[in-house]
């Protein structure tokens, strides 16, 4: 099992932690959700060795996704070519709730082994009582041999009902791949800017993130002091480059754009840390500075990845 074992990668994608399965020399099968973030993903095997890889293939109907890293990544395991039956032994490798593998829990969760059966094979997905949990997601579902069954996708909320995608969709998505498309995170914001002594400005925002590495963002608002009751608008490009990983990771956004009340070029910067956000717009025409608190959240996912 030690082989079974050093087959299963550490994915992690921004702030999110997946698992994946070896399946050739450059190559890795993970779970769609795993990736469909946009942010760029890098894989770390058991033995510490880290690789940056890239999206090659995607099926997000079925939730699988491939990615490629231009090192080697060691002896891959096999897919089956039969369909497993149920009541059939099945064991799960993966990293469930890898963020707390520290103190106490160190040298635990991380490429953990889970043991159940098959509960029923149905059109897409493979149900089974091994236990799954954040973390195990895009791992292996293994038969007795160590033979590839199917790729952990999601569990109900309840017990020991979890589900893999059946290998034979894996199969089929290397045969021929999807080549991944333009994507990444929509993102929402509220923001109060102080413009003048007793006037702020508040404002909605939307951002399109793109690969956690740039970002478009529109800005409406208006005045809430009295000095200057008009409304305004602003749209922005910009880069971001986050810091660190999990729910604390900061981001810092820097861009440019115009300002629709000014009517003239605008520069800004942002630091967030857990969805709250520090901004600063500069507007060079009117030599003024303006800083401002935001809160955020995403609240969608565009459909692919790059």
């Amino acid at each position: 099992m030690e082989a079974w074992i050093d087959a299963v990668v550490l994915l992690v994608t921004g702030p999110s932690i997946c698992a994946g399965v070896v399946v050739d020399d450059h190559t890795v099968a993970t779970a769609y959700h795993c990736v469909a973030s946009g942010h760029k993903p890098r894989v770390e095997l058991r033995d510490g060795s880290r690789h940056e890889a890239r999206t090659v293939a995607m099926d997000p109907a079925n939730d699988l996704a491939i990615i490629e890293v231009d090192g080697t990544l060691g002896a891959p395991l096999v897919p089956r070519e039969s369909l497993p039956t149920p009541g059939e032994r099945v064991f799960a490798i993966g990293h469930p709730y890898a963020s707390a593998a520290s103190g106490k829990l160190e040298g635990t969760l991380l490429w953990s082994v889970s043991e159940g059966i098959v509960s029923a094979v149905g059109t897409t997905l493979i149900q089974t009582d091994a236990a799954l949990n954040p973390g195990n997601s895009g791992g292996p579902l293994l038969d007795a041999e160590g033979r590839i069954i199917g790729i952990v996708s999601r569990k109900l909320a309840a017990d020991n009902l979890s589900f893999a995608t059946r290998v034979d969709r894996l199969q089929a998505l290397r045969a021929t791949p999807e080549k991944p498309v333009l994507g990444g995170t929509w993102d929402g914001a509220l923001a109060l800017t102080p413009r003048a002594a007793g006037d702020y400005a508040l404002a909605g925002e939307v951002s399109v993130v793109v690969r956690d590495r740039a970002w478009l963002r529109a800005q409406a608002g208006g005045s809430v002091g009295d000095d200057d009751p008009e409304a305004h608008s602003r749209v922005m490009l910009g880069l971001r480059q986050r810091l660190g990983r999990g729910s604390l990771s900061t981001t810092v956004d820097l861009g440019g754009g115009l300002d629709g009340e000014s009517l003239g070029p605008v520069l800004t910067g942002r630091v967030e840390l857990a969805g709250v956000g520090l901004g600063v717009a500069w507007f060079p025409t009117e030599d003024e500075l303006a800083i401002g608190l935001e809160l955020s959240t995403q609240i969608a996912l565009l459909h692919g990845v790059w």
